[in-house]
């Protein structure tokens, strides 16, 4: 991959004589070649690395609005887009077992990341219409704020599906309700919260609340 300094093709996006060129982030543009085939079988580590990146991607892929909300702050820091600084993220982390037997550990899924602080005591309860989010309204001076809200998401991986609620309560509520009627019973849930700032110059990481039978 190369740089591309000066010339008509910065800026430009397309490929163009097996070459293709991306803007990225920062400002800068790439180029690189196309891959020749190879007939040359991959290794296991190529393998395993092809493997899990299948699986990573098609596991939470029906999350990338959430994601590009999430961490449009964090790739800000980074120069990525914010899918790429979420891969660096959580791939080593999230993924689990050993090669060809790898999975998605959802619990470890960080689906928000920055340095806003999280309230104590933050729990959520399944009731016949949705999940009830509660937790300690107390706010730490110069660290938090009583009008932060909440963010609250439901990941059903068997439906490909998710709800989820950008901008909750506020901190100072110490409650919420995320509606889940209209999906399809039977299903489990995978549950997350986390907080940001009512200007949302500042988020907090997610936090997994559980697995939920919905």
């Amino acid at each position: 991959m190369a740089i591309v300094k000066s010339g008509p093709y910065v800026g430009f996006s397309g490929t163009v004589d097996g070459i293709t060129y991306c803007p990225q982030p920062d400002g800068t543009t790439t180029a690189k070649k196309k891959n020749t085939r190879t007939t040359k079988p991959d290794s296991k580590d190529q393998a395993s690395v092809k493997d899990d990146t299948g699986i990573f991607s098609g596991a939470i892929k029906h999350l990338l609005d959430l994601i590009n909300f999430g961490y449009a702050l964090e790739a800000k820091t980074k120069t990525r887009s914010p899918w790429n600084t979420m891969v660096q993220c959580n791939r080593k982390v999230v993924l689990q077992g050993e090669y060809p037997n790898r999975y998605v550990d959802f619990s470890k899924l960080l689906l928000t990341k920055g340095t806003l602080p999280l309230p104590v005591n933050l729990a959520a309860t399944r009731t016949a219409k949705g999940l009830v989010y509660s937790w300690s309204s107390e706010v730490l001076p110069k660290r938090s704020h009583y009008s932060d809200h909440l963010i609250m998401v439901a990941y059903f991986p068997e439906l490909e599906e998710s709800r989820y609620l950008l901008s909750g309560a506020l901190r100072s509520a110490g409650t919420d309700i995320l509606s889940l009627e209209g999906i399809k019973k039977g299903n489990k849930a995978h549950v997350y919260a986390a907080f940001i700032t009512d200007d949302h110059k500042g988020i907090s990481n997610s936090v997994y609340l559980g697995q939920f039978n919905w």
